[in-house]
């Protein structure tokens, strides 16, 4: 069982909330890597839970999902 293994993220789960209201992909686009400041690599070593999220980029992603940043930040890291 894959999905054991690999635990689903805080980012994942505001990016499938975001995909549900929406009734769409979120496909991130160059506009929202640069709106965001966060390269294409780094984005999705975080929703993927290898890198940690910064607060810096907590807050940003919070605002650009329009959810409260409790959301994206957890005490937990993946994987524990």
């Amino acid at each position: 069982m894959d999905t054991q293994t690999t635990p689903v993220t805080p980012l994942q789960t505001v990016i499938q909330s975001h995909e549900a209201n929406g009734q769409l992909k979120f496909s991130p686009t160059r506009d929202f890597y640069e709106s965001t400041g966060i390269n294409r690599i780094r984005f999705w070593q975080l929703v993927k839970g290898k890198k940690e999220l910064l607060v810096s980029e907590a807050q940003v992603l919070a605002n650009f999902f329009n959810v409260p940043l409790s959301k994206l930040i957890t005490n937990e890291k993946p994987g524990n």
